[in-house]
């Protein structure tokens, strides 16, 4: 049962956090996950192992300092980091799991037109997967995070990245072997897109290897509907996942402006027509969470069933104990939704509309699982995506305090602040002039 909630801005102070962030549990959970075997229902999801890594190693990273030892040694992080590299196409991105890469004699044809080396196999490197391993590299990296890039090959994974972008501004996900671009033209491509770009720093150096910015922002900007939301593409239902996707896009594209003379946040305000109706939509999401009897009693004998009691509906500002957030109007709430809609309202400096301790309270008291993790819905199993989107909402939800047992969050790549500043001086370390002519970062050690 859920009604609407009235958000108190002056209720985000962590000095009564109830309950507390049970980190130990989280840390169990997550060392299972990293020390052992997923559980069997993972097998058909190897295509994307890359993506349950970033999670995995991701979480550890969070966790950090609610732990007296390292969560991931310096073994460790030489051993994983090799392994993402190995997953590096030999013509451009990453590949989502080891069993996509190919032996070279089945990547690579001399196509005698053009006199060059093609790639036999495009369809093995996709969007998501080179998003991921260039996150799992900023996580993994150590000391300043200057070596984060080595051995992932800019220029090539730049020119890659062009291919994937429509004449419509949108991109897909992978390159056919006729040079097609496969996949929707929702906003978590152009997430990615960004990601890359402004990880391998797309806008500076070379132009001839950056995507069409402008044509990317008239795509997003076309995704916003009636209601404020944003969709998937032009004409699709809103969504406050697409929503975040579309915002930290943006948002990326600003951090990476090469315009000296650029406004304050200029492709958000450019890409999204209606500001206040969007942050009008997220903030919307929240509602109130109150405990059926039973949810999976469904009786479709309305004549059998009380008229529902109005009389604890209420006008004034008084705060909810619980609230849950849904992606979508009239959808249940969901953990992952708490990060989705409150990561946007952060980027959009609007995170004061969020009530944060009712929102906490339905994470911790609902979906946190007794094995530690988050599920999807309350009384649901754990499994690595939402366990993962429950610390980014508790992180985000925080603000610049920080959650207790967390490190500071990152909203715009949905990393740990620390693992965000590595992946910045990996950039700024890539992009300085060497005598490499090709642009690439050399080959790994």
């Amino acid at each position: 049962m859920t009604t609407s909630a009235v958000a108190d801005p002056s209720s985000s102070s962590s000095s009564s956090l109830d309950p507390p962030l049970d980190a130990a549990r989280h840390i169990r959970y997550w060392q299972r996950c990293f020390r052992s075997v997923l559980p069997h229902h993972y097998t058909s999801n190897d295509s994307i192992r890359l993506t349950l890594g970033f999670f995995i190693l991701s979480a550890l990273d969070l966790l950090t300092p609610s732990s007296p030892t390292p969560l991931l040694t310096s073994e460790d992080r030489a051993r994983l980091r090799s392994w993402v590299l190995r997953l590096q196409h030999v013509h451009g991105g990453f590949c989502g799991s080891p069993h996509h890469v190919l032996p070279h004699a089945l990547t690579t044809t001399f196509d005698p037109e053009t006199k060059t080396y093609i790639a036999r196999d495009p369809s093995n490197a996709n969007i998501a997967a080179t998003g991921f391993a260039l996150l799992c590299l900023g996580v993994l990296a150590e000391g300043d995070g200057s070596d984060a890039f080595r051995g992932v090959d800019r220029a090539r994974t730049l020119a890659w990245l062009k291919k994937l972008q429509r004449e419509d501004g949108s991109f897909g996900e992978v390159l056919t072997d006729d040079g097609h671009i496969s996949g929707g033209r929702d906003m978590r491509y152009c997430y990615i897109a960004a990601i890359i770009r402004w990880a391998l720093g797309g806008a500076e150096g070379d132009k001839s290897l950056d995507f069409d910015v402008d044509a990317l922002v008239a795509h997003i900007r076309r995704a916003q509907t009636y209601d404020g939301g944003m969709s998937e593409s032009s004409m699709h239902e809103s969504h406050s996942g697409y929503a975040y996707c579309a915002v930290a896009a943006l948002a990326l594209l600003d951090s990476a402006n090469p315009d000296p003379h650029a406004t304050t946040n200029h492709y958000i305000h450019a890409g999204i027509p209606s500001i206040p109706s969007l942050i009008h939509f997220l903030a919307n999401r929240q509602f109130v969470y109150v405990d059926s009897d039973d949810d999976n009693d469904v009786d479709n004998d309305t004549s059998n069933q009380p008229l529902p009691d109005l009389s604890p509906l209420s006008l004034s500002d008084a705060v909810p104990l619980m609230t849950g957030f849904n992606g979508r109007l009239n959808k249940l709430p969901d953990t992952c939704y708490t990060w989705w809609n409150s990561g946007a309202l952060s980027l959009l400096g609007e995170s004061g509309l969020i009530s944060r301790e009712p929102a906490r309270r339905f994470i911790l008291e609902k979906t946190q699982h007794r094995i530690g993790g988050f599920a999807k819905h309350p009384g649901g199993p754990p499994d690595v995506y939402h366990a993962y989107m429950g610390l980014a909402a508790l992180g985000t939800l925080a603000g610049p305090e920080g959650e207790p047992g967390l490190r500071p969050f990152d909203p715009r790549l949905c990393v740990s602040a620390d693992a965000a500043a590595r992946m910045a001086k990996a950039r700024e370390s890539m992009l300085r002039p060497t005598d490499d002519a090709n642009g690439s970062n050399g080959d790994e050690d």
